[in-house]
């Protein structure tokens, strides 16, 4: 037996055979002994020895078989794709557009837009939907506020996110009725796994507006017996009157206040997460485009620039909004045995918006500055109930209940009712993959039911109560060709129910200085929604996407413009009522990086959509452009890939006129086709060993001077000017 090992246990020494099984023990005294002779694939044998002299022993070893124990490998499952087309924001990309408004981070990304109330305000379009066909995920969670005004921005702070993903196209069995455009998933940084503290500070500074940002954030997790990990991150921002190329902007100041903060507890298979977040703003209203009467106001889109050029000042005056937002989440998991997990969350959201006007009230005007001409108050309690199951027969899913109760009071002016409206739900979706096999297939369901009870609308009570169910369903499919291609299709139901706003709005929204009226006839919307994506990734030089859609929305709920303005007592406004047509949208989404040499990328991006009011044989308002983006990107060689990679970036906006809109249908045409330029560079310098990253953005190279169709205030004045940006962000300790 070759190598067989021969051990003395009273000695603690021993010997190996050599490769014929002889083996020696030498300088043993006299006296008994325990021999224990081993080897691998053989039971082992014990024998007493008496030394005197010399002694040789033979041992006789049986032949066993090695039976192993059950080998177990552990594995995160990687999230799985959607089979809607999605892009995503991060890295250097994300981290150069903070400080400005969140949706401005998301411009770059093939089909998605912005829609503007002057230079303050600025909500996300996918293609051609915003608003409330629009979901927005924060850490899991639907964010319910205000959303229904083309004013109200999202309550977001960008300096939250790590990444940010925009999901295209129906969505509403995986997220929840509404999402007929798409959804924007906002992921903060995960909390730290290992222990330690770490973190971040940021300093951001814009020129135009001359903006400053401070933004900071501290995570960590504990050491021993308590598994805690936790993360506080705030944000202070303040800027003046922001300038064109030609004048300022007057009143166009801003102000942010925000704070965050999240702890995990991991204890062996149990996971409970809280998290909470308070948003406050303060915007100023472009102040030319409240107007004082229906001559001055005709005049005012005629003569396309303030009477007066204005000045730089950080005082916010009338008119102006006041939001603050609280988002507070727990949720806890726990696994069904070997089979799933079971998640359970609960969240509450309360939201506080006042708008002011411009004019003065009864009272003497320093005495009332801070009492509102609107203020609403809504509250929202969700509760969301998944299950998630492993592989089944190779199927994985997911199935669970929604329920949410919102209730919003209107405290000061009568634009809409006070309301309490109650919504519940019910979805299962299933995903089928088999390894190796190129395709995956996914299907869902869902089923909604809304119930909204309408109250006092200022001196008038309505007392109504509505109802709206229905069933939405996707199905979807990937498939993935051996080298370099991947194909997603999908097709999808969706349906929305009429808003209150849309519904029972009456009077001036003070932040878009236009005057709404709501049509309680309207029906519920329904979508059926076709998209079809490839996507090429040679793992060397050459990304692109292409992604065609084919939307069709029955009922669908637009503002329609009125022939005369408004005139109120508050001023005269653009008036725009609220209508229903059958509508369908067609488009692509273009998207390519091509490293041309090592170190040069061409960067190229495109967004084209066709909208038609299907009833009127016409086109539908309030569509985007056409536009594409070109851009030439160096990276310099950076050895150390911890750092963020130094690069710089030229990129060319292109955006054409608005042509297809329908004739003698709005205040002013479409303005005219614009080309701007942008740059961009960042890199990574070390302060000893500290690593300090450095971007620089400019907005706007040449100060082109131009307007955009998705800003409502394009009627009086032009998009601002150059904007020099400078950020430093410096982490520290572990990230």
């Amino acid at each position: 037996m070759p190598f067989a090992n021969v051990f003395v246990r009273e000695k603690n020494i021993g010997a190996t055979a050599d490769a014929e099984g002889h083996y020696i023990l030498a300088n043993l005294c006299e006296g008994d002994y325990t021999l224990v002779c081993s080897m691998v694939g053989c039971n082992h044998v014990e024998h007493e020895v008496y030394v005197r002299t010399h002694v040789s022993y033979d041992f006789l070893l049986q032949e066993t078989a090695v039976t192993l124990d059950k080998v177990v490998v552990e594995a995160k499952i990687g999230k799985l794709q959607h089979t809607q087309a999605s892009e995503e924001v991060s890295g250097a990309a994300l981290l150069n557009t903070q400080g400005l408004p969140f949706a401005e981070s998301l411009k770059r990304l093939p089909g998605v837009t912005t829609l503007y109330t002057g230079a303050t305000i600025a909500k996300p379009v996918i293609q051609g939907l915003h608003s409330n066909r629009i979901l927005m995920l924060n850490n899991g969670v639907r964010v319910e506020g205000q959303q229904w005004g083309v004013e109200h921005a999202p309550e977001i702070d960008p300096f939250l996110a790590d990444r940010v993903q925009v999901v295209k196209g129906a969505s509403s069995v995986r997220y929840g009725s509404d999402a007929i455009g798409g959804v924007i998933l906002v992921e903060p940084r995960a909390l730290p796994e290992t222990p330690g503290i770490g973190g971040q500070v940021n300093l951001v500074g814009f020129s135009n507006g001359r903006t400053g940002v401070l933004s900071g954030m501290l995570h960590g997790k504990w050491s021993g017996k308590l598994p805690l990990s936790g993360r506080i991150q705030g944000t202070l921002k303040r800027g003046g009157n922001l300038h064109t190329p030609d004048y300022f902007l007057q009143n166009t100041g801003v102000q942010e206040y925000n704070f965050s903060w999240a702890a995990g507890l991991q204890q062996g298979k149990y996971y409970i997460e809280a998290f909470y977040t308070r948003f406050y703003t303060q915007l100023g209203i472009l102040r030319s485009a409240h107007i004082g009467n229906v001559s001055d106001l005709l005049n005012a889109i005629e003569r396309e620039r303030p009477l007066e050029d204005g000045a730089f000042t950080y005082a916010l005056g009338r008119p102006q909004q006041r939001i603050s937002h609280e988002l507070a989440k727990v949720k806890a998991s726990r696994p069904t045995g070997d089979i799933g997990k079971l998640s359970l969350q609960l969240t509450r959201q309360f939201n506080h918006r006042r708008e002011f006007d411009a004019h003065r009230l009864y009272n003497r005007l320093p005495d009332a500055i801070d009492q509102p001409s609107i203020q609403f108050e809504i509250t929202t309690h969700t509760a969301d109930l998944v299950w998630e199951h492993k592989p089944i027969h190779h199927l994985r899913g997911d199935v669970g209940v929604h329920m949410m109760r919102q209730a919003n009071t209107t405290d000061r002016g009568a634009l809409i009712p006070n309301f309490i409206s109650y919504n519940g739900s019910a979805f299962w979706i299933e995903r089928w993959k088999r390894y190796p096999a190129p395709i995956e297939l996914e299907a869902g369901v869902r089923y909604d039911f809304k119930t909204i009870a309408i109250g006092r609308q200022g001196r008038r009570d309505i007392d109504e109560t509505l109802q709206f169910s229905n069933v939405s369903g996707t199905f979807g499919a990937i498939y993935k060709f051996p080298k370099l291609a991947l194909l997603r299709a999908n097709i999808g139901s969706a349906w929305r129910a009429p808003h209150v706003s849309e519904l029972y709005s009456d009077g001036v929204h003070h932040g878009s200085a236009s005057y709404e009226r709501g049509n309680p006839q309207l029906r519920t919307e329904r979508a059926l929604n076709t998209h079809l994506s490839a996507e090429l990734d040679n793992n060397k030089n050459l990304r692109a996407t292409l992604t065609v859609y084919y939307n069709l929305i029955r009922d669908f709920i637009f503002l329609e413009p009125q022939a005369q303005p408004q005139l109120t007592i508050r001023g005269a406004f653009p008036a725009f009522y609220y209508a229903q047509t059958n509508a369908r949208l067609a488009g692509l989404d273009w998207g390519m990086d091509y490293e041309l040499v090592p170190g040069w990328t061409l960067e190229s991006k495109a967004a084209f959509i066709r909208a038609s009011n299907q009833a009127l044989q016409n086109h539908l308002i309030w569509m985007p452009a056409d536009q594409f983006q070109h851009g030439l990107k160096y990276t310099f060689r950076h050895s150390d890939a911890t750092d963020l990679a130094p690069f710089i970036r030229f990129t060319m906006v292109n955006v054409l006129e608005q042509t297809r809109v329908p004739a003698n249908f709005d205040y002013a045409p479409p303005p005219p086709a614009y080309t701007r330029f942008d740059l961009e560079a960042a890199t990574t310098v070390r302060w000893h060993k500290q690593p300090i990253e450095i971007g620089l953005l400019i907005l706007n190279l040449t100060n082109e001077r131009y307007r955009e169709y998705l800003n409502r205030f394009r009627y009086f004045v032009d998009e601002p000017g150059r904007n020099i940006s400078l950020r430093i962000r410096v982490p520290f300790g572990v990230q």
